[in-house]
């Protein structure tokens, strides 16, 4: 295990009571009239990270160096485009469930996923996805969690619990897909050793989906027949892809 792994055996209490004081400054500035959502309680972990990483350094720039020395850059771009198209398919299922649903919408909408102010906008919104948001993630789902949890439990359960952990803090319609992406994440994690290598892969998602979001103007991924049709047959290619890959590197993980 390199240094940079030993210094991310950050207990989880640590962390939890991190994220309670900065959802209470989230709070109290509301209190006040401040306009400030999650998003910037990802930007005061990411700090806190910066703080207890602060001597490694050296270590840091070892792994940088060793991102891709057990998984090379193309099978990293796979693990993407797979989870990326899996993702569009399960938006498909989902806008299906909500307009055949009574009520469902308005369940995750109002009750489980109510509506926060983004101050993140424009240039800091992507910003915020591309970088932030995976080294927050990474740092703290497979980084903490994931390491914390396998010493207690068989590290199938831990990668399931960090997995499923990871997927409720998404939206509706995404929370199956970002499962299936963190199980891909605390994989990729286990066989390099190498959190860098994850972040990498995260940063290379984000910056995929808001391609797609940035390029798609007219709707038509959603909109458009024949392009709904070709996003779906790559959604199935890619379960399946997914599915199989995780079967075959379940085998090796220590139970």
């Amino acid at each position: 295990m390199s240094s940079l792994n030993d210094s991310l055996e950050i207990r989880i209490t640590d962390v939890l009571l991190i994220i309670l004081a900065l959802e209470g400054l989230i709070i109290l500035s509301s209190i006040f009239g401040f306009n400030i959502d999650q998003q910037w309680l990802y930007v005061g972990l990411v700090f806190y990270f910066i703080y207890r990483l602060r001597y490694f350094g050296p270590e840091f720039k070892k792994d940088f160096k060793n991102i891709f020395s057990k998984i090379s850059i193309k099978f990293l771009v796979l693990i993407v485009l797979v989870n990326v198209f899996f993702s569009y398919g399960m938006l498909y299922v989902s806008i299906f469930l909500v307009d055949n649903i009574p009520g469902l919408s308005s369940l995750f909408t109002l009750v489980l996923f109510p509506n926060v102010v983004n101050s993140f906008v424009g240039v800091g919104g992507m910003l915020f996805t591309i970088f932030i948001s995976p080294i927050c993630e990474e740092l703290l789902f497979r980084g903490v969690i994931l390491n914390r949890l396998k010493l207690f439990v068989p590290t199938a359960f831990a990668i399931i619990i960090s997995s499923i952990l990871f997927g409720l803090l998404h939206n509706y319609g995404n929370i199956i897909s970002a499962c299936v992406f963190g199980i891909c994440m605390c994989i990729i994690y286990l066989k390099t050793n190498n959190i860098l290598t994850c972040i990498f892969t995260h940063f290379l998602n984000n910056i995929l989906a808001e391609i797609l979001y940035f390029f798609d103007t007219g709707m038509l991924i959603f909109t458009n027949w024949g392009v709904i049709i070709l996003f779906s047959i790559l959604a199935i290619v890619s379960f399946y892809l997914i599915f199989t890959s995780i079967q075959i590197e379940w085998k090796h993980i220590e139970n």
